[in-house]
């Protein structure tokens, strides 16, 4: 069994080994928030589509996810108890980075935000004890900007997503960064170790950005798609590597204070400042765009924590990010060669 406690806000005991929450990694302890269980109990034939199964038995707030294949294919039950019980088959506790990114990560933004925190999709890093954020789409160039930064003297707090306590405090989540087709020749330009090898550049280019948007249209048919996701990222590993994995003496910082959110953008070269408003919009639009992919939107509106739904949530979510966002300065960076890096060097150079 494995335990994880995520700066003494949300635990997680999972008895698949779940490589994004190894920072916190914990020794036993009783009171869970989350727990994932594999099974072989699940049952069912074939089907003409994927759907949501509720157990319709008084005082249960318990779904079964299954897809055309039935129990041959990727099943998983969710009970939305005082702890959240996830029970996955073994097809899918073979695909771990699947389990946690398509199934835990959501269930960790609702139960974030039950306790007043914000889970935001966005990297974030520290210099000279001023914390700043970045947001992007996908594939846009974060990860890029972030092993640049690090290399120049940065510190590293996350690559992905960033735990937000309010009115202005970030408190790290250091994932394993994603190096995309995109991100690799960056991934090795700014390595100080010997991890960037040749299974890198294989594995980057299958999960591409290509990849990525033929598998989202995909998910818009009637097909089996977490199978099918499952399935292949048990058999090409998606290319995720820790920062220090590519950086050794990259430094990890537990905590910061944001001063300023930065939007990264491909577009001719700009540097915008936003309102709050604007702002709000921005981030809420890339953090939803992180969390779309099946069987998110099955189970969404299944979602319940503490008596209060997954839309109930997200407003509070936007309740509280807009209270976070007037605290701090917002930029739109625009750049139409990826050179965000040298732009944001310039600004935070100035504000010292």
């Amino acid at each position: 069994m494995h335990y994880y406690n995520i700066h003494d806000i949300i635990r997680v005991q999972s008895d698949v080994l779940l490589y994004e929450l190894d920072y916190f990694k914990s020794k036993e302890f009783a009171n869970r928030d989350l727990s994932v269980k594999t099974s072989n109990s699940f049952a069912g034939g074939l089907r003409f589509t994927r759907k949501i199964i509720e157990d319709r038995s008084s005082n249960s707030n318990k779904i079964l996810y299954t897809e055309q294949f039935g129990s041959a294919g990727a099943q998983f039950s969710i009970n939305f108890a005082d702890c959240i019980e996830v029970v996955i088959n073994k097809l899918i506790s073979k695909s771990r980075h699947v389990l946690y990114v398509n199934l835990v990560e959501p269930l960790l933004r609702f139960l974030f935000i039950s306790k007043g925190y914000i889970l935001l999709h966005s990297a974030c890093l520290d210099k000279n004890d001023s914390g700043i954020l970045f947001s992007a789409p996908p594939d846009t160039g974060k990860t890029t900007t972030v092993l640049k930064c690090v290399k120049n003297g940065f510190s590293f707090l996350s690559d992905d997503m960033t735990i937000i306590k309010l009115p202005n405090e970030a408190l790290c989540f250091p994932k394993p960064m994603t190096i995309s087709s995109h991100t690799f020749r960056t991934a090795v330009s700014v390595s100080n170790t010997n991890d960037t090898d040749r299974s890198m550049r294989l594995r980057s280019l299958v999960h591409s950005k290509s990849g990525r948007s033929f598998m989202h249209k995909l998910a818009k048919l009637n097909v089996p798609i977490f199978t099918i996701n499952t399935i292949g990222q048990s058999i090409i590993k998606p290319p995720k590597y820790s920062i220090n994995s590519i950086l050794q003496d990259a430094k990890i910082k537990k905590d910061t204070k944001i001063d300023t959110l930065y939007f990264l953008q491909r577009d001719r070269n700009d540097f915008i400042q936003l309102d709050t408003v604007s702002a709000l919009d921005l981030a809420v639009e890339n953090s939803d765009d992180a969390f779309i992919f099946p069987p998110y939107s099955e189970i969404l509106k299944h979602i319940t924590i503490k008596g209060r739904t997954a839309f109930e949530l997200l407003e509070d979510e936007k309740k509280l990010l807009r209270s976070f966002l007037s605290e701090i300065s917002c930029y739109v960076v625009k750049s139409e060669t990826r050179s965000w890096f040298n732009m944001i060097s310039k600004s935070t150079e100035n504000k010292a």
